[in-house]
This record gives structure tokens, sequence and C-alpha cells, in this order.
């Protein structure tokens, strides 16, 4: 008997495909609305990070659809530095959002900007170390190259919470000086 349903594994592809498919155009739509946020330092740091995240969205829809292993090792890894660098626009973001001034003290942005290029290193010469992470041919639940994490990815994956983290600080603390509901953000970052 001859089925005309696609294979499961057809579908789990085309929900990953379109997932991240919206999350881009999502993102990239978002774009619009953000140009016209009134604080300056607010407004770039929020256009930074919709473009960035947007980036890291599309970025995995072209590693799911790119034909060779080789293409995707190297879409995987344009990902890996466009991801971590939305952790910069976000702590910019909530800086300015919350009338901090982080976002402007040049020793601040030194440190983030030699960490984020001493994790770019790492992630562009994970060819030769292997201790960000390695790829393995695998079949279900569809063909793909699936990426195993290595020892580097979790450290530099941990830093990186640990970061998102204060952003988040920074806007529960701005809710409860204003005694606005803060539920729907720490639900959110749960």
């Amino acid at each position: 008997m001859t089925s005309f349903l696609p294979a499961v594994g057809t579908l789990v592809f085309a929900a990953y495909v379109l997932i991240f498919g919206l999350a881009a155009i999502v993102c990239f739509v978002g774009l619009l609305r953000a140009r016209h946020v009134d604080d300056t330092d607010t407004r770039r740091g929020l256009v930074a990070l919709l473009a960035t995240s947007g980036l890291w969205a599309a970025s995995h829809v072209v590693f799911l659809v790119v034909p060779t292993a080789e293409l995707k090792v190297v879409v995987y890894q344009f990902g890996l530095i466009v991801g971590i660098s939305t952790i910069g626009p976000w702590l910019y973001f909530c800086s300015a959002y919350t009338g901090r001034t982080l976002h402007r003290a040049a020793p601040f942005r030194r440190v983030a900007v030699g960490l984020f290029l001493g994790i770019v290193l790492v992630k562009l010469t994970n060819p030769i170390h292997g201790l960000y992470f390695q790829t393995a041919w695998v079949e279900t639940p569809f063909p793909h190259l699936a990426v195993q994490h290595q020892l580097l990815h979790w450290v530099t994956m941990g830093l990186t919470y640990a970061l998102a983290a204060i952003g988040y600080f920074m806007l529960v603390e701005l809710f409860w000086q204003i005694d606005h509901d803060t539920k729907p953000l720490v639900v959110l970052v749960g």
C-alpha cells in the first residue's frame, strides 16, 4: 500500500525550517518598528539585537538546507559567531532601556569586544582543536549533520547565559522600582 503522507522525517525537517524561518522573519519585521523607538541608545540596542537574532535564525535555515557537510560546517560556524554576537546588543539594550550607562562605559566595551573576539577565535579554530563542536551525519529524525557540542561550547554557553541573566536582572529591577508587574517577564525568563 502506497502512502501519500510525507515521511515523519520530512515533516520534522520542514518544521525546523519553518520555525527558524519564521523566527528570522519576525526579527527582521520587528526591525521596522524598532527603528521608531525614541531613545537613541535603546533603539540601537534593540535594532542590533533583532538584526543579530534574525541572522542567527536565518543561519539555521541555511544550515539545514545547504547540501554538503562542508558547507553546513561553514554556515554553522557563521551561526555560532552571529549567535554569540547577540549578547552584546542584548546587554546594550537592557542597559539603555533601564537608564543605565554601562553600554557607554569604555572599560566594559573593551572587555566585551576582547571577550567576543576571543570566543570567535576559539570557534573559528575548532577544526584544529575540536574542543568546541564535532559533527556526525545522522539519519533520524531526518538526514542531517548533527552537531555534538564539546567542553568549550558549554563554557561559552554558561558565560553567555550568565551575561543574559544580568540583562534580565536589569529589566526586573527597573520593573520592581516602577511597581510594574514582573510576572510576565519572569515567566519569559523561565
